[in-house]
């Protein structure tokens, strides 16, 4: 029996499929003409640290999909973004997770022409490329709940959101030249000794009211459970010492406010499940002798992902109240 091996016709070598790009290694395409949306793609990731795909999507509300996805291929290929390696790891335990970006060598300095701004020397490539997966993690949990509040304030006709950039340019001068700005110091009185620490939160942002002409500011704690609760030792990082050091800065006082420029704040914590949050719930009376605190509000990942409004989110507080923050 013969068999005849037909060669394929122009109409079937036109379905094949294209070679597809490797993910984590760049192609040299031809050059991009870039447009607005991929000037605030680049921003936004620049703001963030990371952003996976689907952030972007939210953030860009109303674009594309399948077009949105294609062009931040372009802009990796054409080194404006970078997709650092360590997200290898999800795509062991997760299949085809959404591909995480971080800020490209040109696309900072894109940014740093078109602000007007030296370049700074950081490489970012580099940079990327030393990012653990448990940093990239943090970060990504923080960006969950900054772009559910980005695009919340998007939608909403009188709430403007205040981000860390803004309020940083509006602190006093002692803040802004200080090496780190963001560090916050407080003495703290622990097991019967008195300690000076510093707490850093993870953002720092407002939500300024323009109808009802208020503004309320928020520091962020993502947790991802890697921090224990309490340790005997005051000087050891734990949340029990984090919540110490905030409750010294607020109040009254308010030197963690003053320090920007800003009136009183809450704690917003994002954790990864309702058990953890009762253990903080627990380590926050402990901290203010059984009564608790509104000042700390609690809430999951879980829940933040399935809100389709952060702004109308019940935070559960640590006196046990449903609180929102968009009223």
């Amino acid at each position: 029996m013969t068999v005849t091996t037909l060669a394929p016709t122009d109409r079937d070598l036109s379905r094949q499929a294209a070679p597809r790009r490797a993910r984590f290694r760049r192609d040299a395409p031809p050059p991009i003409r870039l447009t607005q949306d991929d000037i605030a793609v680049i921003r936004h990731v620049a703001s963030h640290r990371f952003l996976r795909s689907t952030h972007l999507l939210r953030l860009l509300e109303g674009r594309s999909t399948k077009k949105l996805v294609e062009r931040l291929g372009a802009l990796y290929h054409n080194g404006y973004l970078d997709r650092p390696r360590a997200q290898l790891d999800f795509y062991g335990v997760a299949g085809s997770a959404p591909i995480v970006y971080g800020l490209g060598n040109k696309g900072a300095t894109l940014l740093a022409e078109i602000d007007g701004v030296p370049r700074p020397r950081v490489d970012w490539t580099d940079k990327n490329r030393t990012a653990g997966r448990l940093f990239i993690e943090h970060t990504l949990l923080t960006a969950d709940l900054m772009v559910a509040f980005d695009t919340a304030s998007q939608r909403a006709v009188d709430i403007r959101l205040i981000d860390a950039a803004g309020i940083l340019a509006a602190a006093p001068d002692a803040t802004r030249n200080s090496q780190n700005p963001w560090a916050l110091p407080a003495r703290i009185t622990h097991a019967g000794g008195t300690h000076d620490v510093r707490v850093i939160p993870d953002k720092i942002f407002g939500l300024d009211f323009t109808q009802a002409r208020k503004r309320s500011y928020f520091f962020v704690e993502a947790d991802r459970a890697t921090m224990p609760i309490m340790r005997s030792h005051p000087r050891q990082t734990s949340f029990h010492q984090k919540i110490l050091a905030y409750l010294a800065g607020a109040g009254s006082n308010n030197s963690h406010g003053k320090r920007f420029g800003i009136g009183n704040f809450r704690v917003l914590t994002v954790t990864t499940s309702k058990e953890r949050i009762a253990s903080m719930l627990e380590a926050v009376k402990l901290a203010t002798g059984g009564g608790g605190s509104n000042q700390f509000l609690f809430t999951d990942r879980a829940s933040i992902l399935a809100s389709p409004d952060v702004l109308s989110l019940e935070w559960l507080s640590a006196k046990g109240e449903k609180v929102r923050l968009g009223v």
